[in-house]
């Protein structure tokens, strides 16, 4: 029996799903994140060089899992906060622009049966719109989460924890320090937009094929494979912005605005590498984007039929 509304559904079990993810990938993400800021620094450098560093810093300073999962309190409150509001945000958006461009009259059918008449387009407006509020609302922590995962425990200009990073942010670079890296964030929507176009137009493709008319719990495997076909798209298609973001967002980044400015860092990415510069760390980006988004959906499909 399914106990309080579907909004309230969407965001606990997006916030459930965001949080258990974010655990069990967070030494990928940090080795993603490394790489791509080497696209400014040290291009040269690759996956092994990151993991070597790791260790190495691991051995001189501390154990391997404090290394490994240096930054995952903000990480956690970051992943978790904007998973679940953008399953929220998208389930209102969907429902806002199905009344606006579809009828006005949703509320006599079910949310399925309403989502299953939107088609690739529409899914795509719903998530462009939740993904740009998330973006927005959660910039700050990004920031906060790239300068403490960007160092070691023992680096000189490491945060000691989420709470000195703000302090530390405010008091050099003022309110808009959290907002670095907010464009590409904004532009980076599109990965969010595409995945959950894809996933959502598959899904109902799926029910259709079967002609199921009411909802029902994906299997596992149906959701994995619905899930990785859709977050390998999207995450290719858009991921030099999420490479941009990274940098912008940097304690490079600091005292160095022309060179980071957001034309200027393309061009001197390009000019070092060419395009594949702009792709640096996709392959480890995919490694931890599939799986961790498998994990995400399956609890969270799984969990929002139990609530």
């Amino acid at each position: 029996m399914q106990h309080g509304t579907p909004l309230q559904r969407e965001i606990v079990a997006g916030l459930t799903a965001g949080t258990v993810t974010t655990i069990a990938t967070h030494p990928l993400d940090l080795v993603k994140l490394r790489l791509q800021l080497l696209a400014t620094s040290n291009s040269a450098l690759g996956y092994t060089d990151v993991v070597r560093n790791i260790l190495k810093e691991a051995r001189i300073h501390s154990s391997i899992v404090k290394e490994a999962y240096r930054g995952l309190g903000v990480n956690l409150v970051g992943n978790s906060v904007a998973w679940g509001l953008y399953f929220g945000l998208y389930r209102f958006s969907k429902d806002t622009v199905y009344r606006l461009w579809i009828d006005q009259d949703a509320h006599n059918r079910t949310s399925f049966q309403n989502d299953s008449q939107m088609g690739p387009l529409l899914y795509l407006t719903s998530a462009a719109l939740s993904g740009a509020a998330t973006a927005l609302l959660t910039n700050p922590i990004w920031v906060v989460k790239t300068r403490i995962m960007s160092t070691s425990t023992h680096a000189q200009r490491r945060y000691k924890s989420t709470l000195d990073g703000i302090f530390k942010i405010y008091q050099k670079e003022g309110l808009t320090g959290f907002w670095r890296g907010l464009v590409p964030s904004i532009f980076g929507v599109a990965q969010g937009a595409i995945y959950f176009s894809a996933y959502d137009s598959l899904k109902h493709r799926y029910f259709a094929s079967r002609n199921i008319k009411e909802e029902q719990k994906l299997g596992n495997f149906e959701n994995i494979l619905l899930t990785s076909m859709s977050k390998m798209v999207s995450v290719s298609a858009v991921y030099p912005l999420q490479l941009l973001k990274s940098n912008l967002q940097s304690f490079e980044a600091v005292g160095n605005e022309a060179s980071y400015k957001l034309w200027a860092l393309v061009g001197s990415i390009y000019t070092k590498d060419g395009v594949k510069g702009l792709y640096k760390g996709l392959a480890a980006n995919l490694v931890r984007a599939i799986p961790s988004t498998c994990i995400t959906f399956c609890i969270y499909e799984n969990l929002r039929h139990l609530l």
